[in-house]
């Protein structure tokens, strides 16, 4: 509960830079805000139903299944190495978007202009990403393993989870960012917050706060809330390639061969 109550207070404050234009009354504000909470709430379940994130386990389960046996060989070549200033920024800038200034400033630019585009964008990286955020630290309360160096750990780091490291909510910003932004504006501009989740992960690694497998499961994570809230929402307005490679109709099933049975996956562009 503790981070949901803090992400309203959160939303609420910033948002509130959103009455500076005419357009927006505080009815409409209002309107705006249950209904990116109610993205985030039926997002946490529809996230099971989607049939995208079937694929999106494709390659995050093995992905987090090699990364939990390459951690310890990846701490030691790489965690507490000299970190790069850009690396470190940038790592260090995650906490600062864990608020949702970015959200609040597509929420503002997008009704200043009439652009419903940029608005629905804002709901769902809100959404988005305070669910992953939520999840992470639920998960955390399960043991998997501790960071690989628990001194000097801020309050950032400890006061919304638990002792386990896994999975890292330090870089969920950031790829709900990316998720989201190939969602709505397409692989070129997403490949912005990709650079930004990798270089964020880099830096969680070599400071010693996370392990490879931290990393690779937000990912997954971040991936799953991303297409719930997208299921929840309805949106009919994403990018041409999103649609060409996501929003298709899908279906899975099994099939028979002169007597054998298999796997069947239909896939319609």
């Amino acid at each position: 509960m503790k981070i949901f109550t803090f992400a309203a207070l959160l939303l609420f404050n910033s948002i509130t830079l959103a009455t500076e234009s005419e357009s927006v009354t505080s009815d409409v504000l209002w309107k705006d805000s249950k209904e990116t909470f109610s993205l985030l709430f039926k997002g946490s379940y529809l996230q099971f139903t989607t049939v995208n994130n079937l694929y999106h386990s494709a390659w995050g389960v093995p992905l987090v299944w090699y990364a939990f046996e390459e951690d310890k060989r990846i701490q030691s070549r790489y965690g507490g190495t000299e970190i790069a200033n850009i690396v470190d920024n940038i790592g260090d800038l995650g906490v600062v978007f864990n608020f949702p200034v970015l959200h609040a400033g597509f929420y503002y630019y997008g009704k200043k202009t009439g652009n419903n585009h940029h608005v629905q964008f804002a709901k769902e990286y809100f959404a988005a990403m305070y669910l992953a955020l939520a999840e992470s630290g639920l998960l955390s309360y399960i043991s998997v393993h501790s960071r690989p160096q628990t001194t000097d750990v801020s309050f950032w780091e400890s006061e919304f989870r638990r002792g386990s490291s896994w999975p890292s909510g330090h870089v969920i910003p950031y790829m709900t960012l990316f998720f989201k932004t190939l969602q709505f504006y397409g692989p070129a501009w997403s490949a912005l917050p990709l650079a930004l989740s990798v270089f964020s992960s880099m830096q969680r690694i070599q400071d010693n706060k996370h392990w490879l497998s931290d990393v690779t499961a937000s990912l997954l994570l971040s991936a799953w809330a991303s297409e719930g809230v997208r299921k929840a929402a309805g949106y009919d307005e994403n990018h041409p390639f999103y649609k060409w490679v996501f929003e298709h109709d899908a279906s899975i099933g099994f099939m028979r061969y002169q007597n054998a049975y298999g796997p069947k996956l239909a896939w319609r562009f």
